[in-house]
């Protein structure tokens, strides 16, 4: 499903020719260095639209020479599709009709089950096969692990690419640290602060983000004045307050469902979007013993103890219980 990860994923390398020609080195295709690319429309729907058909990323490619220029069509994969078995012929196909250029089908994955279902040949045909489609594929296999701070410094870009391939190795900390520590060295901030904001954006995992948030932190601080750097710093403060929302949405989430509820996206949406935290704890509170989702998600009545949130404090205090200050000032 697309999501910010997955975005950043297949939407990286076309606009950074270095790293994409290294990416196209490991695929043995004897594409010489010192390509350029052209972004080209990613709807496959055709005409009339009956439904939507979106591809990732398509770029025409043309070598240093200007010969032979191809299409190249990355998707990214960050789990198993099987709807891809179809689509993934179609959009070959479609491009290579609308375009009459030879068109090559990159697949993205970050782990190595998704890596090999993406790998296997797709055939079309009773008998024998009348299309078939082989994509390449870019996965952990394939891609090195970054482990050296002066090869993560050679290349920036490309050693970003290579840490999302790898965000779910078992050692994705060390990892991690070598490209903060190669990134921390680097002279131009500006773009430091936007790589930077971009490898978290392209982290899947929670857990990792976390890892790089906190090397940040340590390593180096944001530089004001960029976009990145200016959002990090002026949003530190309602970050902690999103994070705790999002981790109680998370425990909710955990507990309905080992609590046995079938829970639609509408529902998950709902718990995941609310930012209220007493909200949160009520809801928290009811999963625990509720036999039905409605009384999860019911409006919560007067004897409901959830303190109302953003009300000026005159409307928020409590009745004492007995007398506080026998001698009140009068003014």
């Amino acid at each position: 499903m697309p999501n910010v990860s997955h975005d950043t994923l297949h939407g990286f390398l076309p606009g950074r020719p270095k790293a994409l020609n290294r990416a196209l080195d490991l695929l043995d295709l004897g594409i010489p260095p010192g390509v350029t690319t052209e972004t080209l429309p990613t709807d496959a729907s055709g005409a009339p639209k009956m439904f939507t058909r979106q591809m990732d990323s398509v770029l025409r490619v043309v070598r240093p020479d200007g010969r032979d220029p191809f299409i190249l069509l990355v998707e990214a994969q960050t789990g198993i599709e099987t709807k891809k078995e179809t689509s993934w012929p179609y959009y070959v196909a479609y491009l290579r009709d609308r375009y009459k250029l030879e068109v090559v089908l990159l697949v993205l994955c970050v782990d190595t089950a998704t890596a090999a279902w993406a790998a296997r040949p797709l055939r079309t045909g009773l008998g024998r096969p009348i299309q078939v489609t082989v994509p390449h594929v870019l996965g952990p296999s394939n891609v090195p692990r970054v482990s050296r701070v002066q090869d993560a410094s050679a290349d920036l870009d490309f050693a970003a690419f290579c840490l999302w391939i790898h965000s779910n190795d078992p050692d994705i900390e060390g990892i991690l640290t070598v490209v903060g520590e190669a990134l921390a060295q680097a002279t131009d901030r500006e773009a430091r602060d936007d790589l930077a904001g971009l490898i978290e954006d392209g982290l899947g995992s929670e857990h990792a983000r976390k890892i790089w948030r906190n090397l940040m932190e340590t390593l180096f601080t944001p530089r004001r004045g960029t976009i990145v750097g200016d959002a990090r710093l002026a949003g530190q403060e309602e970050g902690l307050e999103e994070g705790r929302a999002a981790g109680k949405a998370e425990q909710l989430l955990r507990l309905m469902e080992r609590r046995g509820f079938s829970l639609t996206e509408e529902t998950r949406q709902r718990v995941t979007t609310c930012t209220d935290m007493p909200l949160l704890d009520l809801w928290f509170d009811r999963a625990i013993d509720a036999t039905t989702l409605d009384e999860i998600f019911a409006t919560p009545s007067t004897t409901d103890r959830v303190p109302t949130p953003a009300q000026n404090p005159e409307h928020t205090a409590v009745p004492s219980q007995g007398p506080t200050d026998p001698s009140p000032s009068a003014n």
